[in-house]
This record gives structure tokens, sequence and C-alpha cells, in this order.
């Protein structure tokens, strides 16, 4: 094939690859969930606060910061350009860092084919057609996290590596460098490729010194005859910038040892180690991972984000060459270029194999430049055996053959993917998609609409992000299973409800203001309400009233006005309800924890329930003066409590011991009845 044959292939294969990660790519996948948000969110504070760089990203236990610099850099190129921020600028960065790394997979190819020339002249095309048309590859391209650095960085480095040996060319070895301190900042998965540098080197040296002692060509042909001694230099380089670079993030782990191990110790399971997992898990979880690749049955990653659930990585027509190639480069594993994607396959899978949840094609994610690598050898080595066997006129050039072959794959592939993957119910939760409609549509109100969200928290990232962007400040969160915030104002308010998850607040909500607006709502892939706003109107004040009235300041601006008590009267064992109304006249300074207590006639506590407000999700100090608030909680009586007439107390207490109502043990409330 001419050179300028093999260029237009390339094209055409880099046009597909960017045709089907882009497509749709506003839309599949839908909205925008935990970890894509929490990187945007730091991309968006990286772009727009020059005084933060980090290294190392603190949250969501520890993230490399590659990947939240390239989207700041794509946040600021679509903002220029008029688009926003958000999920379809970091899945645009992530489709070409996945592009890319299809180019990447053909250079490393044909510079293998540079070293060994039993490699045929359509293995670096077949290789970059597999990568562009796998599926697995495919859908983490479409995601806005890290893991689809990896193979970008694995393809890129090992060919820098491979040409810098070839050549002697010191910016070659000094680039694979860069690229080696890149793989520390992009992702955990990706942490094992300088390692695995090091047996492929040593693996070139020893067949370039064998081949030099038996004057064979055999091992591996290189040009010019390399020995390790004349490219030491060469990779002391590499070393030298790839430690240099990493340096600061090093110095950060030296300083930070808890964050290097945060995240490992996590998903870790070593035999007897991080969690006592047994050496039979870990053996399992290698024979998922290795059955991961076997085409027919649920052999794949059950989890709807990652995945169609249970799909194999490779469909039939990739598996059958996958699985010739790896038979050719263990057959030829003498040589360091056969044996360069086994080793790299071995090694890029390694963090699934000792991480839960396998086969988990995230985070090894890796592994899939490997295989296209195997996948173009095994279609290149199926050709040239029957191009062996058939006579001259029944011979087909046998790259059209292995076209056809990826072309069926990759027509499976976005069959897979937009056809049946794009259209799961699953994906609504998956993708946070609610709560990213819930996010924007509650940061594009005016800033001085009071708004209050129950029951996620307002730091989630997925709002957050929406916050962020629009400059709006969070709402008042709180959960509304347990404690509802009514400030009595004159502006109207607007109460979020996410009803998949606070079933409480829709039947709460008519007895405190029966006038109440509702809508907009949001539904579910299966027509089920998702999230609704209320709206309290201007000046509209709580029709509910407690059952038992009280006026009793307790201190740090805190009156307690009345409580509710379900039922007055049970028996032994039961669940008592008690539902308390503080009015808040002045924002507390203390972190104050509530108690209630269930005393018998003697004062001798029976039963209590000590909480911060709200099961901990309206703590005082977040309270706001003028705030009417209904806290609940729910005191388990004992099975052996006797029958007979029993008294509530209330109060509040800090952990330094201070309690409110000071110098007293508590408010004393009315009687329940314990029946026998």
């Amino acid at each position: 094939m001419s050179r300028s044959r093999r260029r237009w292939f390339l094209l055409l294969i880099l046009l597909t690859a960017a045709g089907l990660r882009l497509w749709q790519i506003d839309s599949i996948p839908p909205g925008f969930h935990f970890d894509e948000s929490f990187e945007g969110l730091e991309a968006w504070r990286i772009l727009t606060d020059p005084g933060y760089r980090p290294v190392f990203l603190t949250g969501n236990f520890g993230v490399p910061p590659l990947n939240a610099y390239a989207n700041a850099l794509t946040f600021g190129l679509f903002r220029l350009l008029g688009g926003e921020a958000g999920p379809t600028a970091m899945r645009v960065t992530a489709a070409l860092c996945g592009t890319l790394g299809v180019l990447a997979v053909y250079l490393l190819a044909a510079e293998m084919r540079r070293h060994e020339p039993r490699l045929p002249a359509a293995f670096p095309l077949l290789a970059a057609g597999a990568l562009a048309l796998m599926r697995w590859h495919i859908h983490f391209s479409r995601m806005g996290i890290e893991p689809v650095l990896t193979p970008l960085l694995w393809a890129g480095a090992l060919w820098l590596l491979l040409h810098g040996w070839r050549s002697g060319r010191a910016r070659s070895f000094l680039a694979a460098g860069v690229i080696l301190a890149a793989c520390l900042y992009s992702y955990q998965g990706a942490w094992v490729i300088p390692l695995l540098a090091l047996p492929i080197l040593a693996h070139l040296a020893w067949a370039g010194r064998a081949a030099g002692l038996s004057g064979s060509t055999d091992l591996v042909k290189v040009s010019p005859k390399a020995t390790l001694l004349q490219r030491l230099p060469g990779l002391l380089g590499t070393g030298l910038v790839a430690v240099g670079l990493a340096l600061p993030l090093l110095l950060f782990f030296w300083q930070h040892p808890d964050l290097f191990l945060l995240r490992p110790t996590q998903i870790a399971t070593l035999p007897g180690g991080l969690t006592g997992t047994s050496a039979s898990g870990s053996w399992a979880n290698a024979w998922a991972t290795a059955r991961m690749f076997w085409p027919f049955g649920l052999t794949g990653d059950l989890d709807p984000r990652r995945n169609l659930p249970g799909a194999p990585a490779l469909d039939l027509w990739l598996a059958i060459p996958f699985f010739a190639g790896v038979g050719i480069a263990a057959w030829r594993s003498r040589s360091p270029l056969f044996a360069l994607p086994l080793i790299s396959l071995f090694g890029l899978v390694l963090p699934g194999l000792l991480s839960e949840y396998a086969p988990h094609f995230h985070r090894i994610l890796g592994a899939s430049a490997p295989v296209a690598l195997l996948i173009g050898l095994g279609l290149a080595g199926m050709g040239a055996w029957l191009q062996a066997r058939l006579p001259r006129a029944a011979r087909l050039p046998w790259a059209w053959i292995g076209l056809l072959l990826l072309l069926a794959g990759g027509v499976n592939s976005a069959h897979l993917y937009f056809g049946r993957w794009a259209r799961l119910p699953d994906l609504y939760h998956a993708f946070d998609v609610g709560l990213w409609q819930v996010g924007r549509w509650m940061a594009a109100q005016p800033a001085e609409d009071p708004l209050f969200l129950t029951p996620r928290p307002g730091a989630h990232p997925t709002l957050a992000f929406a916050f962020a962007v629009q400059g709006r400040s969070h709402p008042v969160d709180f959960d509304g299973r347990h404690v509802f915030p009514l400030a009595q104002d004159a502006a109207a308010a607007h109460y979020v409800v996410i009803e998949h998850e606070d079933f409480r607040t829709r039947l709460l909500l008519p007895s405190l203001f029966p006038a109440a607006a509702t809508g907009p709502e949001w539904q579910d892939a299966g027509g089920q309400i998702y999230a609704r706003v209320y709206t309290r109107g201007p000046g509209m004040l709580p029709a509910r009233q407690p059952q038992h009235a009280l006026d009793i300041f307790l201190g740090d601006g805190i009156r307690l006005r009345g409580y509710d008590v379900n039922p007055p009267a049970l028996a032994a064992g039961g669940l008592l309800y008690l539902q308390l109304y503080w009015q808040v006249e002045a924002i507390p300074q203390g972190d104050w924890t509530v108690f209630t207590h269930l005393l018998d006639a003697a004062g001798a506590w029976q039963a209590g329930h000590d909480s911060i407000p709200g099961a901990g999700s309206l703590p005082t100090q977040r309270w706001q003066a003028g705030w009417l608030i209904l806290d609940e909680y729910q005191i388990p009586l004992p099975a052996g409590v006797p029958a007979g007439r029993y008294e509530l107390e209330v109060g509040l207490y800090r952990p330094e011991g201070e309690r409110l109502p000071a110098g007293s043990s508590g408010a004393r409330l009315g009687a329940v009845q314990i029946l026998p």
C-alpha cells in the first residue's frame, strides 16, 4: 500500500473515530453525573480563580488534575465561541482525547513495525481501526472523566520510547519523559504506565543484545544497531524529565501520604491486606476480568453508567481476531514487539484485578489500547495464514477482509451504544439527569428569590456546578424527611422537593401552606415524578399550629413555640414521634445538638434521642432569624419499659458541656402514657 493511500485510510479512521465520539454528544449520555460534575467544578475554579493551580484534587477521594486542566481550557474555548461550560464541553474534551488515542495507537503500531519486520503493512491501520470502532473505548470517550486519558498516554509514551530507541533522537526520549510524568497527573489507573515501560525496555535491550551476539535478525530489528549502553543517555533524559515534572506531585504526596493511598485503599481487594479480602476473591476478580473479552453471555461490567449491563467488552467480530492476536503474540513473545501488548495488557488490567466490582470497565480502560494492537495483529496474522493457503486466484487482499470485520464490529458497536444503551431508563438516575435539570432550573431563578431544597445538599457537585457557572448562591438545603424550615418573610419562596427521595414533604406542605402553588415538575424515565417545585406566595403564613403551644426561650436566639406528639399513648417497644417548633429570633452562635428525653415519675431517663436538627441536615449555625422550624425526632421505646405516665424533656447542648436552657437539665413538656 502506498504512503498516500495509507494516509487516506488513516484520515478515514480518524474521522470515523471522531464521528462515533462526537455524534449527539450534547444529549448522549444524558445528565451530568457526580464524577463528571466534581471535575467540572474543579475545572471551573481553575479557569476563574488565578490563584488556584492544584497538583492534586483532594475531593472525591483524591483525583489527579490533568483532566480538570484540560476541561478548564475547553470551558474557556466554549465561552469564547459563545457556548457554555458544562457536560457537553467536558465530553467534547473526552471525545478529542479518545480520537487522539486512536492516532497514538496508529503511531505506536507503525513504530513497532519499523522494529519488527514480521508485522504486516496493514497492522497499524487495523489496530487504529479496532480502537476507533471499539464500543468499550467509544463509551468512555463520551464521558467527561479521566480514564480516557490512559490509552492515549500509554500509546504515546511507548511510541516515543520506541522511536527514541530506534533513532537515538534526544527529543523523542525527552518527550517520552513528559508523557510518563503526565501519566501520574492523569488517573490512578495510569500510574502503572511508567512501571510498564521498564520490562518492555529491558526486553528490547535483551533482544537487541542477543541479536547482536548471534548475528540473527529474528529476535528484533533495530536501526541503527542499538544497545542499552548507546541509548542510556536518552533513557536517563527520559527519567530526569519525568521525575522533574512529577516532583511537585511527589512532594505533595510526601506531605500528604494519606491522599496518595486514600482511593486505592478504598477499592483494593488484596488478600489479607487492605480490605481483608480472601485470595479466592482476587482470583474471582481475575477470572471476571478475563471473561469480559468472551463475546457470549453477560460477561461484562454490570453498571449501566459504565456499560450496557453485562455486555462483553468485545463483540464477536473483534473477539475472534483478539484471541488470534493473543495466540500470535504469545507464540512470538521472544520478540519484544510481540511481547509488548501482552505485557501492557496485563499491567493495565491489574488495577481491576486488585479492586472491587470486577470487571470494572473504566478502571481498566487503558487496556483497550493493547487490546486494539492484539486485534490488529490477529487480523493481520489471520490474513497471512489464509493467503498462504489459498490459490492465487481465490485470494482477496486481506486488508479488505479485515476492514469488513472491523466495519461489522463498528456497526454493532454503534447499535449497542446508540440504539440500546442510550435508551436505557436506568441512565436517568445513573447520570443524575433529574438532579441536573433541577440544578439548572434553580440556578436560573432571580437572585432575590429564596430557594429551599430537600433532601439533597446543595453542595452535591451536579447542583453546585449549575450554581457556580451561573453565579447563583446555594439554596437552603435540608432533609425534609426530618425537618422543615419556614422563612416568614414578605418574599415568595420556592421549595424544590426531590420526591423520588423525600416522600414526606409533599404530604406536609398542604397542611402548612394550603394555597401554595405547584410546578414545574420533572419526571423520570418511567414517568414517575422525580422532583416538584412548591411556591409559597409573598407573605403567606403557615396554617399549621402546634398541638401543644409553648413559649420557652432556651437561649442563643432559640425559642420553643410548641410541639406535636404522636401517638400520645403507646405500648412499650413502640416508636414515639415528637415534632418540635423552633422559633429563631437571632442567628445562633453555637453548634447545638438537640436532646429529647422520656423521664419516669422519679425523673430517671427511660428513652431518648439526641441529634443535630434535621438528622444533621440543618445545624443551628445555619438557622436564620425569623425562621420557624419543624424538627422531628423519633424516640424508640425499650420493650421492657413499665406502663405508666412519663414526661418529655428537651433541650440543647454542645460537646463542650454547655446546655440550653442554661442552668437546668432541660425544658419539661407534657406527658406521654405507656400502655400495659
